[in-house]
């Protein structure tokens, strides 16, 4: 199946879609979806791979990976700042940081490596 044009090409235009929503992925990872993507349908349909392509569309598929990729990155945000990590915007953390610099030039000690 990967050795077709017509895969090629839904390759292409779901990295071009996702592209033009501001999404980069991995070639091998849309190239893994879209053949399970295909080879679902086809099994589901009872039908043959080559007949499932006429349900494929590459804007959709790129919009659900989007979405996907949208939903990951707030969940992502949400558990930064949650124990063992405080809080992005919290005072004391601030506070601490800001004292960094003047803790290592009293312990003459030294951030590069």
């Amino acid at each position: 199946m990967r050795n077709t044009k017509r895969f090629k090409t839904a390759v292409a235009d779901t990295l071009a879609a996702l592209a033009r929503r501001g999404v980069t992925a991995r070639p091998g990872t849309v190239a893994d979806t879209i053949e399970d993507n295909i080879t679902t349908v086809a099994a589901r349909l009872n039908i043959q791979a080559a007949s499932a392509w006429r349900y494929f569309d590459a804007e959709a598929l790129a919009a659900t990976i989007a979405a996907q990729h949208e939903q990951h990155e707030d969940q992502v945000q949400e558990h930064l700042g949650e124990p063992p990590l405080p809080p992005l915007k919290n005072p004391e953390l601030a506070l601490i940081l800001a004292g960094v610099p003047d803790s290592l030039h009293q312990s003459g000690g030294d951030l590069t490596p």
